[in-house]
């Protein structure tokens, strides 16, 4: 009776886990790329903020020159970003499968934990990169246009007091 309750449960959270994979890959498909990166961003913990940057460019005040920098940037990193974003996405869910399996070990569990920091490592490498890139593109006017982009996106962000006591 245990082992057919159990049997019934591990079915039913297989075809949880296969329709959760499969709504992944139907969200690559139909919804547009900033949605789909915010999904992504979720895993992450420093903020995707390039895409803020580019959509307020205008309202941050970015030369020409500015971004075609940042662009380029985004040109030769971002499918690799997404790719690991993607793989991380594929071993947590790998993880969860595994850990319904009574044939795999805790130690095999901690392994597969163990890939997902060093994946999550690297989209933080990629992130702090383009945030040196940001730091060294911007100038005193376009942290100003930035911080009030972030407050009014509701990015939890505030402006710096030197920049409220200098207005």
């Amino acid at each position: 009776m245990k082992l057919r309750l159990l049997t019934g449960t591990f079915v039913v959270l297989i075809s949880v886990i296969s329709s959760a994979v499969a709504a992944i890959d139907d969200d690559e498909v139909k919804i547009d790329r900033h949605k789909y990166i915010e999904k992504l961003d979720k895993m992450n913990f420093l903020p995707s903020l390039l895409p803020v940057i580019l959509d307020n460019s205008d309202v941050i005040e970015l030369s020409d020159k500015q971004i075609e920098t940042l662009l380029e940037w985004r040109k030769v990193n971002r499918e690799d970003v997404i790719a690991t974003m993607n793989e991380i996405a594929r071993k947590r869910i790998e993880i969860k499968e595994a850990a319904l399996s009574p044939d795999i070990s805790s130690a095999r569990l901690i392994q597969m934990q163990n890939e997902v920091f060093r994946l999550q490592r690297i989209v933080l490498e990629y992130k702090l990169s383009c945030r040196d890139l940001v730091i060294s593109t911007f100038n005193k006017n376009n942290w100003e246009g930035f911080y009030l982009v972030l407050a009014e996106n509701g990015m939890g962000v505030t402006l710096p007091e030197q920049y409220v006591t200098s207005r």
